[in-house]
């Protein structure tokens, strides 16, 4: 139906050294750094009515995130958000191990006690549609300022972004 997701375009290391980082790819000022979080990959659509999840591989995951889809359903529709699927405690300040997620991975019912264990919630890094239209080919700065706007109050949270005076800041960040 109308709930198909955009092709996942997936984050790669860059292996070489980080005094090399200004060289090959420009300034820290230059891009948006986030945290990789250790869930699954999903988007989320938005249209006609209706909410999908979908996973990186393409297969659809909504029935078993129903408590993520709480808030998803909120959206206008013609929205497409590119995210992560976590288990997130409310009033954690980070999501809890992978291992709690895959508690709740294929399985073919979730008990109310599974569900209170592992709450899973949707965390926005990119917006790919908005009002129906295609943003993909847009500047990352434009659609981040567009994806801050759209979650402004949706209970949807937004993948923070980590800041660091240079490379070498960030690396030890990350280490």
């Amino acid at each position: 139906d109308g709930g198909q997701p955009y092709p996942f375009f997936l984050a790669h290391a860059l292996d070489a050294p980080i005094d090399t980082f200004n060289e090959r790819i420009g300034p820290c000022s230059d891009w948006f750094v986030e945290w990789k979080y250790d869930g699954i990959r999903a988007q989320a659509v938005k249209r006609g009515g209706r909410v999908w999840l979908w996973s990186r591989g393409e297969e659809l995951i909504s029935e078993g995130f129903p408590d993520a889809l709480v808030a998803l359903a909120s959206l206008p529709d013609g929205t497409v958000l590119d995210g992560e699927l976590l288990v997130w405690p409310e009033g954690a300040d980070q999501p809890a191990p992978f291992a709690l997620l895959q508690k709740r991975l294929n399985r073919k019912t979730l008990g109310k006690k599974l569900l209170a264990d592992a709450p899973v919630r949707f965390v926005a890094y990119d917006l790919l549609e908005d009002d129906g239209a295609d943003l993909r080919a847009k500047p990352q700065h434009e659609r981040r300022a567009r994806l801050e706007a759209r979650l402004q109050g949706s209970g949807i949270a937004l993948s923070p972004l980590v800041q660091a005076s240079d490379w070498p800041a960030f690396a030890m960040l990350r280490a």
